[in-house]
């Protein structure tokens, strides 16, 4: 995709409607274009020490490489944020139900779970879209089917 505002016009219209509906003023968007992942749990070592795991680790280094390229200001104060996740529509599936994925009537209701989709960049944007994801007061992670996945992260200031 070219650019944005290409890749949202992919999108299901409702889907469209509600990102062009998020907070207008000041807002900041963040755009990967790559199979949204999730954040991985906490792991231990047999002596009780806990580490983030290497997947999780490398998926937030991609993303703030890729974020600083495209974020020029921070947020400060208290935040709104969407991050809308687009997972690709399965090959295996018949024209008629890719296109109804295509168009929002069935969802991704599998793995990964939206929590930890929205954790991981929320938590990868710390430092880069703001100071420290505490901020965020009002959220939503919504997760589709569509033919050029990818993930949008945009915040706004409340």
């Amino acid at each position: 995709m070219d650019s944005v505002e290409q890749w949202i016009q992919c999108l299901p219209e409702s889907l469209q409607i509600a990102i062009n509906n998020t907070g207008n003023t000041g807002n900041v968007i963040a755009f990967v274009n790559s199979i949204p992942k999730s954040k991985g749990r906490p792991r231990f070592t047999r002596s009780g020490r806990c580490y983030t795991p290497a997947a999780t680790r490398q998926a937030e280094n991609e993303i703030r490489c890729l974020a600083r390229l495209q974020l020029k200001k921070m947020l400060a104060g208290p935040v709104g944020v969407l991050v809308v996740a687009v997972f690709p529509i399965p090959s295996s599936w018949s024209g008629t139900k890719a296109g109804q994925a295509q168009a929002g009537g069935i969802r991704p209701a599998v793995k990964p779970d939206f929590d930890n989709v929205a954790k991981l960049y929320c938590d990868a944007l710390n430092g880069i879209l703001w100071e420290d994801d505490r901020q965020i007061v009002d959220g939503r992670c919504i997760k589709v089917y569509g033919q050029q996945p990818g993930v949008l992260v945009i915040g706004w200031p409340l």
